[in-house]
């Protein structure tokens, strides 16, 4: 048996970011590539690309830093976005410990 549960963060009542975003992000940041993150997800760039500015929106602040091509392009968390994605994912990770660990699943 599996219990499930989504977590998610809102500001002002729109969603920022859910776990899915949060891995998206993570994976961005892992591989410093917008195109290889969304491949991972079997998404498309611009599908991936949409769902970062509108959390950068509704965040209130920038999230990931892209430079354009060649050796030195590519796409990072910013300090503070990667503050925010690593507290998110670890509180997302905790709150499903606890929901599994309540129902005697670990």
């Amino acid at each position: 048996m599996k219990v499930k549960a989504k977590f998610w963060i809102e500001n002002k009542g729109e969603v920022v970011a859910g776990g899915g975003k949060i891995a998206l992000l993570l994976a961005v940041d892992r591989l410093g590539s917008i195109q290889q993150a969304a491949e991972e997800f079997e998404m498309s760039y611009r599908h991936a690309w949409g769902a970062i500015k509108k959390i950068e929106q509704r965040a209130g602040f920038k999230i990931v830093d892209t430079k354009p091509g060649g050796r030195d392009g590519g796409a990072r968390l910013t300090s503070k976005g990667k503050a925010f994605v690593e507290e998110a994912d670890s509180l997302f990770k905790e709150l499903q410990a606890s929901v599994e660990k309540r129902f005697g699943l670990k």
